[in-house]
């Protein structure tokens, strides 16, 4: 799940496994060098983890020619408007089996509820004009975090919500990799301490209407196929929210739009900027009205009619996979760590 950057993002990965690993076994040894030797191969992660693109337009699950708008260098808390992107799982793991949170992702609460993807500081359509970019990233101190990330980049691990497990399952899995992701590239560029930047993903995604953040629209037809005006307008506020699907029209992600409260948290639902709403991987369900009509996946509701590979290891290098495998040499020697379960090369260490 994930804003994909041009950057080593894959680098806040093995910082999180230094800072949770102290010693590493002579067994362990071969892992850790694969996981070196992936640091110089950035895409390979920012495809794994489905994050926001920087160049021409990948919607999440899909492939697309429409132009998305880029990150930029910025100063922290000079923005316009907050965007809270959240995923919806059943499509995330059909492409991202090996994923800790998609592995247990039957019975859980993303099974049938939003979760949390990334609350990103975005600016409005002059400030992108003016920045000649979509949003700030990487702000000072955490300028560096780019491409030299050390494990001074992660944020305090004591100050994500114990309330992540269940809303926002990829900050405290996989070595906390969204945690380590979305804090040194956009949390930076908020002015809060990290405590407040997930605190404020966290409050913002239960103020939405319905269920803790998903409305009934969505919980009903888990499984079928709704009009997309109707999803949308089920948030209430449609001005203000953006719908992603993938190549056959599966939801994969919704994002809402809110104020730049005075505060400098996130304020009140608010009209989304032409930059995002633009784009297909914001808001690829209308862009081109593309998918006048959103299939809402079950869990394990893939392959035909849906965005991919159940992950059962028959199908691989899919959006979010590496190629298929039997060991984990094959992978090594790829750019990758392992050989997951799935059958499909991973960047994620065991």
């Amino acid at each position: 799940m994930c804003r994909i950057l041009s950057s080593l993002v894959l680098a806040s990965l093995w910082a999180g496994c230094v800072r949770t690993t102290p010693a590493a076994p002579e067994s362990s040894r071969s892992t850790q060098q694969a996981t070196q030797a992936v640091r110089a191969n950035p895409e390979k992660v920012a495809q794994e983890f489905n994050l926001r693109p920087l160049a021409a337009g990948v919607t999440p699950g899909a492939e697309s020619t429409s132009a998305s708008p880029n990150g930029g260098p910025g100063t922290a808390a000079t923005f316009g408007l907050y965007v809270l992107a959240l995923s919806w799982s059943p499509n995330f793991c059909c492409t991202h089996s090996s994923k800790e949170e998609c592995q247990g992702l039957q019975g859980s609460f993303g099974a049938t509820h939003l979760t949390i993807h990334g609350l990103w500081p975005n600016y409005t359509d002059a400030q992108a004009q003016q920045a000649g970019a979509g949003w700030p990233q990487y702000c000072a101190p955490y300028s560096s975090c780019q491409k030299h990330p050390t494990p001074g980049c992660d944020p305090d691990p004591s100050t994500i919500p114990a309330d992540m497990k269940t809303y926002g399952p990829g900050y405290v899995s996989d070595n906390d990799f969204l945690a380590d992701h979305e804090w040194p590239k956009h949390g930076s560029c908020t002015g809060l301490d990290s405590g407040t930047y997930f605190s404020s993903a966290l409050s913002s995604l239960l103020a939405l209407p319905g269920d803790q953040g998903t409305p009934e629209l969505l919980t009903k037809n888990i499984g079928g196929t709704v009009a997309a005006t109707d999803l949308r307008a089920a948030f209430g506020a449609p001005e203000s929210v953006m719908l992603s699907c993938d190549s056959s029209c599966n939801l994969s992600q919704v994002s809402i739009c809110l104020t730049h409260a005075a505060s400098g948290q996130p304020g009140t639902r608010t009209t989304c900027p032409s930059n995002v709403t633009s784009s297909t991987y914001d808001n690829g369900c209308f862009v081109d009205n593309r998918c006048p009509n959103v299939t809402l996946q079950a869990v394990g509701q893939c392959g035909a009619g849906g965005s991919g590979s159940s992950g059962s290891g028959g199908q691989c290098g899919n959006p979010g996979q590496g190629p298929a495998c039997t060991e984990d040499s094959a992978c090594i020697s790829q750019g990758y760590v392992r050989c997951a379960k799935s059958g499909c090369c991973t960047t994620v260490p065991k």
